[in-house]
């Protein structure tokens, strides 16, 4: 049988051509300008935006305007304190000023979560057949040769490892976050809870700070109870402040998404908020302050747009916004701004408190 990685609610982008750098275009320009972006990420001074899908853009955070673009597949972007990388498929560069990487990243996994302060690409992913994992997550640590792989088996991740014991980790389920400030990846983990006639298995899971090297999952909260409504098997987003000290989580239960807010240390949510949509969390976010927490959703056809929320640290919806496409990228900026990225390779710049339009890409 075969296996394929995949991680949930992420597609996985086939190469229709080539990123180009020089030499003969394999796809038109038109078609760039008309497609589609999956992947973004705002460099650390908040200066620039890479966004990926058929092409690759580098849009001017402080106008909106997209400054170039250049056609081609991407595999993956991931910024730096003034700017990023573009992965594509035969070839990889870095801007502004689209420099050459060789050799190509070799990039494990099915998606990239981030570059770490010291320049490797980390990504994750997992093996899947039949609608079921098969054997653990894995994080994947590229540094310029092949793939440093580390499997988030339970016995990594304390008592919320230890809540069972079986012989295989099918079940152990892992959400990949963001990276923190001082280079480890948010992760929540725990085993998949049984349910029988709407009840559900109280088996616990929380989020935890992965290290890159050692390998060890550190704790961000207490053990966490389970429940129906923030346990979903498919449709689960995190995020973290990156000093990790605020978490928060979102799902889906095909009609509501439910967004959870948590302290570092903490045995339970701090906040949970509830708004109706039928498309499942494409992305989430947090602010530097944690005062701010982003949710996107899926489009689900003409009569179904993808939705944006903020909402505050009580709870309270700040702004909203509906789009055409999905919403594929949320993106605080220092000034406390939200950058909205979106499947139709659009953007809006959102000021916050009061959700004020300061632009929209061109």
């Amino acid at each position: 049988m075969k296996l394929r990685v995949r991680i949930p609610g992420v597609p996985l982008v086939l190469a229709a051509c080539s990123l180009w750098i020089v030499g003969d275009l394999s796809c038109s320009k038109e078609s760039a300008a008309s497609g589609y972006w999956s992947v973004s990420c705002v460099s650390g001074d908040g200066g620039v935006l890479l966004a990926g899908g058929d092409h690759a853009a580098l849009l001017d955070l402080s106008t909106g305007r997209i400054v170039e673009r250049v056609p081609g597949m991407v595999k993956a972007v991931g910024c730096e304190a003034g700017g990023g990388a573009v992965v594509g498929y035969d070839v990889a560069f870095r801007w502004p000023g689209k420099k050459p990487l060789t050799p190509v990243p070799a990039l494990g996994g099915d998606a990239v979560l981030g570059l770490s302060p010291e320049g490797a690409w980390i990504s994750g992913g997992r093996r899947s057949s039949g609608g079921k994992w098969r054997g653990p997550a894995s994080v994947f640590v590229t540094e310029g040769g092949a793939p440093r792989l580390t499997d988030l088996i339970p016995e990594r991740f304390g008592k919320v490892g230890t809540a069972r014991r079986l012989a295989t980790s099918d079940t152990f389920a892992a959400r990949f976050g963001n990276l923190l400030r001082d280079g480890r990846l948010v992760l929540a983990a725990g085993w998949q809870p049984s349910q029988a006639g709407g009840a559900f298995e109280d088996v616990p899971w929380g989020f935890f700070a992965l290290d890159l090297r050692s390998g060890k999952a550190s704790p961000l909260t207490q053990p966490l109870h389970s429940d129906a409504v923030l346990n979903q098997h498919w449709f689960q987003r995190i995020a973290a402040t990156p000093d990790g000290t605020r978490m928060v989580v979102a799902a889906h239960d095909g009609r509501l998404v439910s967004v959870a807010q948590f302290e570092q240390g903490a045995d339970r949510p701090a906040r949970m908020t509830s708004m109706a949509a039928q498309g499942s969390p494409s992305a989430l976010s947090i602010s530097f302050d944690g005062a701010f927490v982003a949710i996107g959703t899926e489009t689900r056809g003409p009569d179904a747009p993808g939705k944006a929320w903020v909402v505050d640290r009580d709870g309270k919806t700040d702004w909203t916004g509906e789009f055409q496409g999905t919403v594929v990228g949320l993106h605080f900026l220092p000034d406390g701004s939200l950058v909205v990225v979106t499947a139709k390779a659009k953007a809006v710049r959102i000021a916050l408190p009061g959700g004020t339009e300061t632009w929209r890409s061109k």
